[in-house]
Formats: structure tokens, sequence, C-alpha cells
């Protein structure tokens, strides 16, 4: 499992435009993105990540991510590999 370094710009899918129905459920089309640069990682669960967001404006700007459920890009910084014991 990857975890990201701080200083990492992110970028995760917020929402989408569009949504299309199928017999076995919805699909999103066309995501809008939100980005932020991670500044820190959790000591206990290095898969939560806090990010400061610079273009949420009515949700705030301080959000916290889950490397596992959040659909997380990584546009630029360092990564590192767990180490698994």
């Amino acid at each position: 499992m990857r975890a990201l370094k701080q200083g990492a710009l992110v970028r995760w899918i917020e929402d989408y435009s569009i949504y299309a129905a199928y017999d076995d459920g919805l699909i999103g089309y066309d995501p809008t993105y939100r980005h932020g640069i991670v500044i820190d990682v959790s000591a206990v669960d290095t898969n939560k990540v806090a990010v400061y967001c610079y273009d949420c404006k009515e949700e705030g700007h301080w959000i916290i991510l889950d490397l596992v459920l959040d659909e997380l890009d990584i546009l630029s910084g360092e990564t590192y590999e767990k180490e698994i014991r």
C-alpha cells in the first residue's frame, strides 16, 4: 500500500457532472476534481492524510482523505512504500 509524504500535490474526485442509470446502478462521468497539498500523514494510519484544499471554498479548506476510499491522484511530490512486517 502506498502512502504520501508531506508537500505532495494531489487531486481527488469530488463529484461527477453526469450520471447514467443502468440496471445494476449509477455510473458517474465527467468528474469534478478538487486539488490540495498534503500537510500531514497520520502516524496511526498512513492511509489517512490531512490536505489543504486550495479550490474548496464553500466546504472549507481542510480535508481528511483516505487513500483506500478516495479516488486520489498524485500530481507531484514523493511517495514511499510502506514496509509490511
